[in-house]
């Protein structure tokens, strides 16, 4: 009997720990996949300085805040709300086209706006300083 319940509870901590032992490739894509979000989120509430503050350093240094807006004020508002977004794809890269090498995530979602039925939003998230941050964002 003892020995059966010493089997049990050495299977049960085995069966527990093992999230804890999966790759480390895994977490970085969560951690990304919730920074695209926030970023999206901030897009969708109209928060477009708090978008502006999630993109990368090296992006920031490409254009001004009102230039950013400018450009996204040139969409996104006419779009309407968002009544659905999934998880389209995720790619990891080492480079991007005009920027330096580094850890790049390509996120894609499928979203429905109230006046846009089929589009694809694609976020490019770069990691800075262990942090994923948005280096792109691309409507289609």
């Amino acid at each position: 009997m003892k020995k059966s319940l010493r089997s049990i509870l050495i299977i049960l901590i085995l069966l527990l720990t093992v999230p804890i032992y999966s790759s480390a490739e895994e977490q970085p894509d969560v951690a990304a996949i919730i920074a695209a979000e926030g970023f999206l989120k901030s897009l969708d509430h109209g928060d477009y300085t708090a978008a502006w503050k999630q993109v990368s350093t090296v992006n920031q240094s490409y254009s001004s805040p009102p230039e950013w807006y400018t450009k996204i004020l040139a969409v996104r508002p006419y779009l309407g709300q968002v009544t659905k977004r999934s998880l389209e794809k995720l790619s990891r890269h080492n480079s991007w086209v005009g920027l330096p090498d580094g850890d790049y995530l390509r996120i894609s979602f499928t979203t429905v706006f109230q006046y846009k039925k089929d589009s694809l939003e694609t976020v490019v998230l770069v990691k800075e300083q262990g942090k994923w941050v948005t280096s792109s964002y691309h409507l289609r």
